[in-house]
């Protein structure tokens, strides 16, 4: 009967950062209230309330879970590449294969959840910042993999590299998304494809 009771009272926080996470992401984790939330969910306040301690608890929680989807389209995506320019290049694409499903949830959580907090809600920018710097180190770990295994030029700058993926990446999804063009996205992928194929050892 506990175990029940515990599988029901999880399966509900789950249902609550689901419902939450495209709200936050769309309406900014500052902006957003727990009226936003309640109008999409049939749960109360007093509900939320009782599995999260404020908005701010909510509200890190719904982005732990945006996160978390990203890193699945991501990682899934470079799973059966062997070559590490393979990697990358599966890496880049993935936002190009998956643009529209973030548009749907308003946009990717990286760069809407860093420019909302930037000025405000200190929890989200630093879990944000620690998310950038894991992708840094996945990127960079793969250039070094890569200059070591003769498949990427040893004179490669893994940290210049990584900054500049991300800064494309990112940046060009907020233009296509706030724009409502994602050609600023897929030009700056094939940009990505085509200094990562530079990049590789023939």
């Amino acid at each position: 009967m506990v175990c029940n009771v515990l599988v029901e009272n999880e399966d509900t926080k789950n249902h609550i950062i689901k419902v939450a996470a495209p709200v936050f992401n769309k309406y900014g984790y500052v902006g957003t209230s727990l009226s936003d939330i309640l109008n999409n969910t049939t749960l109360t306040k007093g509900a939320i309330y009782h599995y999260f301690e404020n908005k701010d608890d909510l509200a890190l929680a719904a982005l732990e879970y945006n996160l978390k989807l990203i890193s699945e389209f991501n990682f899934s995506s470079i799973k059966s590449k062997s070559h590490s320019c393979d990697k990358l290049i599966a890496f880049a694409e993935t936002f190009k294969k998956h643009y529209e499903a973030m548009k749907q949830m308003g946009g990717c959580p990286i760069i809407n959840s860093l420019v909302d907090a930037d000025d405000g809600n200190e929890l989200i920018k630093n879990r944000v910042g620690k998310f950038i710097k894991m992708w840094k180190k996945s990127l960079k770990g793969i250039v070094e993999h890569g200059k070591l295994n003769s498949e990427i030029k040893p004179d490669v700058d893994s940290e210049y590299f990584s900054i500049n993926f991300i800064s494309l990446i990112e940046g060009s999804i907020a233009m296509s998304k706030g724009l409502d063009d994602r050609n600023f996205l897929d030009h700056a992928v094939n940009l990505l494809i085509s200094i990562i194929e530079d990049i590789r050892i023939k």
